[in-house]
Formats: C-alpha cells, structure tokens, sequence
C-alpha cells in the first residue's frame, strides 16, 4: 500500500468496489475513525475504502505540509496511478473518487488528471463532490492569516478543531504547520474566471450538500455544474441531514445515499479498462 493512502474498510482480497476518500482542511485518519467501523451489509463484497492522507498528519507528520491544492492533487494522482499498477484488481474494478471540503478541490483535480491521461478509459468511474463550493465562488471563513489563538478559536466554531489545542499549547507546533497550509490550500484555490466549458469529460459525478452546512451553501455546490461539463448526462446532487462534517457523523448514511445514486446508473455490467504505466507529475494549469 502506498504510504498515501490508509485503509478504511476492507472486504475481500480483489477489490471491485474501490472508495478514494479525499479528507477536509486538517482532516487525518483520527477523523475518520467512524468509517472504519461500517457495518459490512452497507457495501457490496470485494469493497475497499482508502483513506488520503497528506503530508505533515499521521504517519506522514515528519514530511513538510503542502500549501497547494495542485501540489496535493500531483502526489496523490502519482500515488494513485502507482497502487493502480501494483495492486491485482478484479477486471471490472472502479473507483469511486469522494473529497469533502477541500478534498474536494484535491479530488476534482486529481480526477482531471486522470481524465488527461486515460481518457475516456478512467478508471475513476464516479467523482463525488461533498460540502464545497465551486472554485469561482470565494471562501467566506478564511482563517490562514489569523494568529494561532485566532484561527483555533475559528477551527473550534467550523467543528474542526478541538479545545485541547488551546488548553495545551505546547501542541501547537506539531499541527499548525500542517492546519495553516491546508487553509492557506483551500482559500488559495480560487479562480473567478468561470470555464467556457466543462472540465471533465468522461467522469461522472455526484454532488452533495448538507441541509444545515453553513460552510458550503446548496447554491454554492450545485455552482459546480459550470466546472464540469454542461452537457454532462451524468450529474446528480443529493441533500444529506447534517452540519458540514455530515460525511463523519454518518458515514452509512453518507455511503448508502451515494450508492443508491451511483447504482442507478450501473445496470449493466462495466467494461474494462486498460491500467497504463505509471507517469509521474500528471498535471497542468486546468483554469485557463
């Protein structure tokens, strides 16, 4: 397993149904412990949940953050076309790519990566955009600039913060390099400029919101339409109850309105696809 990722969930040995969880600004596999308790009848056998997780977290606390959503999206697609090509899949093996917050971002990027380099055979069957407003809308809670008192307090009221970092500051600098360039990432992804057309061209996509987020308004999520592709046959957005850490709080309930949503479509048996060598640094300036 590559050193990004962390499993979640596992069932079987030849995974045909492959989550990629792409985790919110300070998101580590401590926030995620909930997913790794899913009951079992929630996914279909031969599951997989993999966890991303980026420098300066977890296992990964001694390597320097990365202040930019492209810079996170480049690793992430080497490591994920890199596992693609080690890992023995079963021939009709999808992914399904989720980011939440600005996993989102990261996902969206990567997913576009993909698309440059496979093309109509991407093995990222399904893009699922959660709790995140379309890149040509502006952060309303920027937080990178505040100073550490500040910007805790700030973490404590969105919900991804905890008070033991005021109440131990000694903490304090082991996470915030990691949780000052996740925000200085998300708040930096900004393009105001509008595409002429959709990004992604082969990837369908599932946009979700939170009925009580106030982090990422319903309009704001649907905005992500102009980032796609207009004609796009395959967008569908769904409403889940919760704040914007929904994707936590319940992560069956997250699962099983997604699937119902994704399993719409797949009636038929899927096709295969072809896994290329792997080519480092997939990327390119997507915003033009």
């Amino acid at each position: 397993m590559s050193h990004v990722f962390k499993t979640l969930y596992q069932h079987g040995s030849r995974p045909r149904h492959i989550w990629v969880i792409c985790p919110f600004a300070g998101g580590s596999l401590s926030a995620f412990k909930s997913w790794m308790l899913l009951d079992q009848k929630i996914l279909p056998e031969e599951s997989l949940i993999l966890l991303a997780t980026y420098p300066g977290r977890d296992h990964r606390m001694r390597e320097c953050p990365l202040a930019s959503i492209a810079e996170l999206a480049n690793e992430m697609t080497d490591a994920l076309m890199t596992w693609l090509t080690q890992t023995p899949l079963s021939i009709d093996a999808r992914i399904q790519l989720c980011g939440h917050s600005m996993g989102a971002q990261v996902a969206y990027e990567v997913c576009q990566r993909f698309e440059t380099y496979y093309g109509a055979q991407n093995p990222i069957q399904t893009l699922i955009i959660s709790g995140c407003h379309a890149p040509h809308i502006e952060s309303r809670r920027k937080l990178s600039h505040l100073n550490n008192d500040d910007f805790i307090d700030e973490l404590i009221a969105i919900g991804s913060g905890s008070p033991v970092l005021k109440q131990h500051p000694e903490l304090l600098p082991m996470f915030m390099p990691m949780l000052r360039a996740d925000f200085l990432a998300t708040e930096n992804y900004y393009y105001p400029v509008r595409p002429s057309e959709g990004r992604l061209k082969h990837t369908s996509c599932v946009l979700v919101y939170g009925e009580s987020d106030p982090e990422a308004w319903k309009s704001e999520v649907m905005a992500w339409h102009t980032w796609l592709t207009p004609q796009h046959s395959e967008i569908r957005t769904i409403s889940i109850s919760g704040d914007h850490f929904y994707i936590t709080a319940n992560p069956e309930r997250f699962l099983k309105r997604i699937s119902e949503q994704i399993n719409k479509k797949i009636q038929t048996p899927i096709g295969t696809f072809a896994i290329k060598p792997c080519i480092t640094n997939v990327s390119g300036d997507h915003h033009g």
